[in-house]
């Protein structure tokens, strides 16, 4: 959801906001995550003033924006459930 993809975020860097799993640098290609992209990530949060449109936060920077277009391409982040 909104709030997941959003506690990824590390306002201390920028394109990506992303910080290395330790937490003292910005994220690298493999730490922890491959393949990140900095453009906005689709979030499962629909949003509730518009149910056409659904909650995205953007790797660049870190914003979350709200009420975009389900049908806009947008990139997503794979997860699996915890044990």
């Amino acid at each position: 959801n909104v709030k997941e993809l959003h506690s990824l975020i590390d306002f201390a860097y920028f394109n990506p906001a992303l910080s290395s799993a330790s937490g003292t640098s910005q994220w690298t290609e493999g730490n922890p995550f491959s393949g990140v992209q900095s453009y906005p990530y689709w979030s499962s949060t629909t949003y509730s003033s518009y149910t056409g449109g659904a909650w995205n936060v953007n790797l660049f920077d870190g914003h979350v924006y709200y009420g975009y277009e389900k049908t806009y391409t947008y990139y997503v982040w794979p997860v699996r459930a915890g044990k």
